[in-house]
């Protein structure tokens, strides 16, 4: 494509995580060197037409259709955002990697490491650029720790702690949806929130050896059934704790809680080093904490540095960029659609690829038949023959 050739757009899937794409998209052309290329944000795919609709008014996009073979048939379409429901990625997701159209997906991919087998196989096999959407990655605080481990600010890792903690189901009236069923859901909070929680474990420190033990604990067991007197059955997990073994030999412990009652949205890492130690925590975006050992001891302890200019994203993301501006979660959605517009233009691969996010899967797969057998599981025994299990 050429760097001044519009590129067409399609959004499959209307609800929050299609919106944030959209709003993405609406901001590309932020970030040095994409300010020529023009996206055209042409259609909103989604079988709630109304739905469809007023995604489309809100951010810009021509027009709105419940037809995804329309938009695969339509070959002025250059690129497809997916963000649809877990059980609908195995189902949607083949047609849409065969249409040989740039593709990028909302996590997790599929509900089990089977279903992303068969789409990292198919991603293989297009000539587009296919990618996953770990947005948590394009925040400037934690692509800061990424950096300063990669240079060995804090010496060699020996433990963490990472952590998603969000309350959007601490509420036993919160209603029954697809989320609270492993048929459509394939877990609980281990995929949901979880799979963020593990990409960012496997970027910033080293991929995942071992599950060690998991326990993976379900709080509200019903919620109500909208627009009636039944109630849902719950059987996935409201909590997962997992302690793990990092292929570079650290140990910590992933925790994943959806019932934290009062804590909105908090994805966050502790990392303890050799020489030093760093924490990010997204509730607090624009910051991150780092101690190392080269100071006098009288100094010794972490500082507290406030994002800014000199971290990556930020000033492709910043309405303002300037140090203590801060961005949140909204900005790394647009980093994630501009690098993905980069690939796009660069003919290059994603750093989110669907390999990478089969990893994620295998872990995933792990942790349950770690807390199904209760005993250590290694990534590695994870074949798709446990993917149903």
């Amino acid at each position: 494509m050429s760097e001044r050739t519009a590129l067409r757009v399609a959004l499959v899937g209307a609800g929050a995580a299609g919106q944030a794409h959209a709003f993405g998209y609406r901001n590309v052309s932020m970030a040095a060197g994409l300010e020529s290329v023009q996206i055209d944000t042409a259609v909103v795919v989604d079988p709630n037409i109304e739905l469809a609709r007023r995604t489309a008014d809100r951010y810009g996009y021509t027009d709105a259709t419940a037809d995804l073979q329309r938009v695969l048939d339509d070959p002025s379409i250059d690129a497809i955002s997916v963000a649809l429901p877990n059980s609908v990625h195995a189902e949607v997701l083949p047609a849409i990697l065969r249409s040989d159209k740039h593709v990028l997906t909302e996590k997790p991919l599929g509900r089990n490491a089977a279903e992303a087998a068969e789409l990292v196989a198919l991603a293989g096999q297009s000539s587009a650029v296919t990618g996953v959407g770990f947005s948590f990655r394009r925040l400037p605080g934690l692509a800061a720790v990424h950096d300063l481990l990669a240079a060995n600010a804090i010496g060699e890792v020996h433990s963490f702690t990472a952590w998603y903690n969000a309350d959007y189901a601490a509420s036993a009236d919160a209603p029954f949806s697809w989320r609270y069923a492993k048929e459509t859901a394939g877990a609980g909070a281990l995929i949901d929130i979880g799979t963020h929680a593990i990409d960012a474990v496997q970027h910033v420190i080293a991929p995942v050896r071992e599950i060690i033990s998991s326990t993976l604990r379900t709080v509200i067991d019903r919620r109500p059934i909208p627009g009636s007197s039944e109630f849902g059955i719950v059987d996935t997990d409201d909590i997962a704790l997992l302690s793990v073994e990092l292929t570079n030999g650290a140990v910590g412990q992933i925790h994943v809680n959806r019932v934290a009652s009062g804590v909105p949205n908090s994805l966050g890492l502790e990392i303890h080093g050799s020489h030093g130690h760093a924490r990010f925590d997204s509730i607090s975006a624009g910051e991150f904490y780092l101690h190392t050992d080269d100071g006098p001891a009288s100094l010794a302890g972490p500082r507290r540095v406030f994002t800014g200019p000199q971290h990556p994203y930020f000033t492709d993301v910043a309405a303002m960029p300037g140090g203590g501006v801060g961005t949140g979660y909204a900005e790394a959605f647009v980093a994630e659609v501009q690098h993905f517009v980069r690939c796009i233009v660069a003919n290059a691969p994603m750093d989110t690829s669907f390999p990478s996010a089969h990893r994620v899967m295998r872990v995933v797969d792990a942790a349950k038949e770690s807390a199904r057998q209760a005993t250590p599981v290694t990534v590695d025994e994870i074949h798709t023959t446990l993917a149903s299990a």
